[in-house]
């Protein structure tokens, strides 16, 4: 296996079907997904016995307890058998050359950051039905679909990105994780957090980002989103608390993780 593809689930089959398609037609073949379920529901097993018989599927959950995703994307690590650890959310449908770019771009030492296209209700739909696997540019203009400049495949164009670490587009070397004790699984808020934390202390350890921006492209299926602005607000606090510490490690991660 050239890489893991972890993917964060929660209980939408629906998108969760969508995403797996999209892997069916990746260009590079030769990786394993872990689907990465912060509950334990049967609501996937379906999906992962029939798509199972032709990608390499490792389930993982853990009780409902509220969200630890962090502690799932902990025991995921734990769980991969290769080197590259590539990490989407589990309604990012993903463009063919995705893990390709990211197998190629990644190596020890940084991290890569992606990008997404936001999709439109009308499009997500038709993904979400089967009708599509993945939107092409003419459509989601017609549909008024976010940042479609997202969707161009460039992979000759490199160029430097501004852009914060995304949970749902980035992919790390395992022993830079191991370096960083992996996830801090005291964020235990929703829409804030796994990323922006780990972002900061890779920084600190002297990990490099570097953006594969045009080349690992994935498009956002719409949902309604919820008001977060709460817990939001009590993880950017617990965030700038931490920024405080010299140690770039965090306490509670993958070393810390029960069996």
């Amino acid at each position: 296996m050239k890489a893991t593809l972890i993917i964060s689930v929660y209980k939408d089959a629906e998108a969760l079907e969508a995403v797996l398609k999209s892997v069916l037609i990746q260009v590079e073949k030769n990786i394993e997904v872990i689907v990465s379920q912060d509950c334990e529901d049967p609501c996937f097993d379906e999906l992962i016995r029939k798509y199972g018989q032709s990608i390499r599927i490792k389930h993982l959950q853990q009780p409902d307890l509220g969200f630890l995703k962090n502690k799932m994307l902990n025991r995921a690590i734990k769980a991969s058998s290769t080197d590259k650890l590539i990490f989407i959310d589990g309604d990012c449908v993903l463009h063919p050359r995705f893990a390709q770019q990211h197998i190629l771009s990644l190596r020890k030492g940084r991290f890569c950051i992606g990008r997404r296209v936001d999709l439109d209700p009308k499009t997500s739909q038709k993904i979400r039905k089967g009708l599509l696997v993945i939107p092409s540019f003419i459509e989601m203009i017609r549909n008024k679909s976010i940042r479609t400049e997202e969707s161009f495949f460039l992979p000759g164009f490199a160029k430097k990105s501004k852009g914060h670490l995304l949970g749902c587009n980035m992919s790390w070397h395992k022993s830079d994780l191991i370096l960083l004790n992996g996830f801090d699984e005291t964020y235990i808020n929703p829409g804030f957090g796994e990323d922006t934390d780990i972002e900061f202390r890779a920084k600190k350890a002297g990990l490099k980002p570097y953006s594969t921006r045009f080349r690992t492209i994935q498009y956002h299926l719409f949902h309604e989103r919820p008001d977060r602005e709460d817990f939001v607000t009590i993880s950017k606090n617990q965030f700038f608390e931490k920024k405080n510490r010299t140690d770039f490690r965090c306490q509670f991660g993958l070393e810390t993780l029960e069996a």
